[in-house]
């Protein structure tokens, strides 16, 4: 009786052990134009798998039925819910738009309600980066609510990995040194630092992939084409003999690499102005400065812990009855 009892209560937690972890969730990693390879995603209840642009989350054909799906998104230190969609409209609705209202009043779409008309609902990654943004390593979640108390909460958590070159716009504060080839006469005094817009296109490391050394730094530095204003100080003729110093605005353009993710080094010539030269730069990409500056500051983690110890020291002294 015993091992009957042993045997009925070792099969009822196996039950509810594969239960709890067998997941009927599917994903495809994605590669474009690649055919789908839907696995299971068991291995994303704990670590994050990855997906890509191109990938895909599968659901089981009625889990609106028994569960509530939640999808969301760590985005820049912030938790962003990616619930709803706003449906997009044509160049021609856009014109008649502007004609009557300043601002559209689109449809919204939520998640829920596709998961709900959709027979074997597939959350395609491609639609959510059309509205949502995701930088790199971004996490995602995807949450499973049962809708009856006695079933779990599912989380599945999922990384985001952009597939391939990525392109980037940016703007930048650019120096030129003062090395000028050719130059003759020694014309071409100086040029000063000037605005200018920095094209660049990069791969990220694939976290799932072993790279050489020589992959890390092609994957450490982005690929730049920077073109903007010049400020040129010229020396002109004024009459015989004579000199003057004459400043004048040029266009140039360049390229180059960036380091850290916003120190540019390249080298470039002007457009328009006589003479011709060419010359090395430096410069300044703003926005990702800024988004490098702001990595300095300490994660929630450490700050989170250093609050703890604080809170526990002072909890730790004894408050003097009066």
């Amino acid at each position: 009786m015993k091992k009957i009892v042993f045997l009925l209560f070792f099969l009822g937690v196996s039950f509810s052990s594969f239960a709890n972890r067998s997941v009927f969730v599917e994903y495809d990693r994605g590669e474009k134009n690649k055919i789908r390879n839907f696995v299971s995603a068991e291995n994303c209840l704990e670590i994050p798998c990855i997906i890509t642009q191109w990938g895909a989350i599968k659901l089981p054909e009625g889990i609106e039925k028994t569960y509530r799906v939640q999808l969301g998104s760590l985005h820049r230190g912030s938790f962003h819910p990616i619930t709803f969609f706003q449906e997009s409209t044509t160049f021609e609705q856009k014109l008649s738009e502007r004609i009557f209202n300043r601002k559209p009043n689109r449809k919204v779409i939520d998640l829920e309600s596709l998961v709900e008309n959709e027979k074997s609902p597939i959350i395609y990654m491609y639609g959510v980066l059309l509205q949502h943004e995701l930088d790199e390593s971004d996490p995602l979640v995807l949450t499973l609510l049962p809708l009856k108390g006695s079933s779990r909460i599912k989380e599945f958590y999922f990384r985001y990995h952009h597939e391939g070159a990525k392109f980037d716009v940016d703007i930048a504060f650019v120096q030129p040194l003062n090395v000028f080839h050719p130059n003759p006469g020694d014309v071409i005094q100086a040029a000063h630092s000037t605005v200018a817009l920095s094209f660049s296109v990069a791969r990220s490391m694939d976290p799932e992939k072993q790279y050489s050394l020589f992959g890390k730094i092609t994957r450490a530095v982005r690929f730049n084409l920077i073109a903007g204003l010049l400020l040129r100080k010229d020396v002109a003729p004024l009459s015989v003999g004579d000199n003057i110093t004459k400043e004048s605005f040029d266009t140039f353009a360049g390229g180059g690499l960036t380091f850290f993710d916003f120190l540019a080094v390249g080298y470039g010539a002007n457009l328009i102005r006589s003479p011709h030269t060419s010359f090395p730069f430096v410069g300044i990409e703003i926005r990702h400065l800024l988004e490098f500056l702001r990595s300095f500051k300490a994660d929630t983690h450490t700050r989170w812990q250093k609050y703890l110890k604080e809170e526990t020291e002072r909890s730790s002294v004894s408050t003097p009855v009066p």
